[in-house]
């Protein structure tokens, strides 16, 4: 038996990092590991307003649902102006010992942090999902990177090359057919329904995908959104918008199935853009293609949304691809194809789980030679 703890401060939030090394635990096969899921509740930070996800009751339910051992600790605060990001008042240590693990898993921002600067003999694999901070401690053996746009970055800021592993965020998603929708509670009938989710967050709001749609509304087509921060609800009153709904923010995969599956396309929009892009990989799941504009920040987006979409840079041609998808039928129903073969080919979880096995096997295979 394996035996895999996975670290991480807030780590049953429902944001794309913590979504997917839950998923990493919650399905590695029983019989071949045996799986510690450490975390915490979001702590206040010393030095920044910045408010991490909490614990999300869903993603909780998620856990205990496929029997993860869960082993909460403690944090008063997290330190942001010190080196590390160190956690101030946990009782961390008094319940983790690295001694009884082969491996620790990550989910973190990639420069060298607390506390696994202090872990030092286990092989730690990293799952980074931001880009540009580099940890090359020796006994970090694996790192992974969520697509080769960040994997590029990573190595190009002094990553050593040798330790990189690409593994999109990939997730659960239900079966084909799933039928629930949201077109009857919104009086959507026939309309066609752009939309695309988000978590409550004003710092990655960005204008774009409801300043193109204010040029292509009509009484046939509508905007629903699943979270997002108050400046898109603040915008879409600003613009006049005549159908623009909100739905609140929530981790409930029901939910977010059900609203994905009321969408003809997934009309997205993110100033700082995407790593990779785990709300674009379940909108693919659904065969909606996607629309992305590019940033001066992080531009994985492309790599994730592959044929199954498009990436723009204005609003003009945002609005242009929009009026196409809904126009042109048969432009639609190749990029809803090729979303549903880029999804099976490149995202689903079976496939990718077993990448994670693999790896997971050579490291311990390494260590115990």
């Amino acid at each position: 038996m394996i035996r895999v703890a996975f670290v991480k401060f807030a780590g049953l939030g429902a944001g794309g990092t913590e979504k997917f090394i839950q998923t990493v635990a919650a399905n590695l096969p029983q019989s071949d590991f045996l799986v510690d899921y450490y975390y915490c509740d979001a702590a206040p930070y010393i030095g920044s307003d910045w408010k991490h996800p909490d614990t999300d009751p869903d993603r909780l339910k998620y856990m205990q649902d496929h029997d993860v051992n869960l082993i909460k600790f403690h944090v008063d605060y997290k330190d942001v102006t010190r080196p590390h990001h160190d956690w101030v008042g946990t009782n961390f240590w008094d319940l983790f010992n690295e001694n009884n693990y082969d491996i620790i898993q990550t989910g973190r921002a990639g420069h060298p942090e607390y506390p696994f600067i202090h872990i030092r003999k286990t092989p730690i694999v990293d799952a980074i999902t931001l880009a540009g901070m580099v940890d090359n401690q020796e006994n970090i053996r694996r790192v992974m990177l969520c697509s080769q746009w960040s994997a590029d970055v990573w190595i190009k800021c002094g990553g050593d090359a040798s330790r990189v592993v690409v593994v999109p965020l990939f997730i659960e998603t239900p079966k084909y057919g799933y039928t629930a929708h949201y077109r009857d509670r919104f009086d959507l009938k026939n309309k066609f329904v752009y939309g695309f989710h988000q978590r409550a967050d004003d710092n990655i709001f960005s204008p774009m995908p409801l300043d193109a749609y204010k040029k292509i509304e009509t009484e046939d087509t509508a905007f629903l959104m699943l979270g997002g921060g108050n400046k898109y609800r603040q915008q879409a009153s600003l613009l006049g918008l005549k159908n623009c709904y909100f739905l609140d923010h929530c981790a409930n995969t029901e939910i977010l199935w059900t609203f994905l599956n009321t969408l003809n396309v997934f009309a997205h929009g993110r100033n700082d853009g995407e790593t990779y892009g785990i709300v674009l990989a379940e909108a693919l799941y659904f065969g909606l293609p996607c629309i992305s504009h590019t940033t001066q920040f992080n531009n994985a987006q492309a790599e994730t949304i592959g044929d199954g979409g498009t990436v723009v840079s204005n609003v003009s041609d945002y609005a242009q691809e929009m009026q196409r998808l809904r126009n042109d039928q048969a432009y639609y129903d190749d990029r809803s194809n090729k979303a549903k073969i880029r999804y099976q080919n490149h995202l689903e979880l079976d496939g990718q789980m077993e990448r994670v096995i693999d790896l997971y096997k050579g490291v311990a295979s390494e260590f115990s030679k």
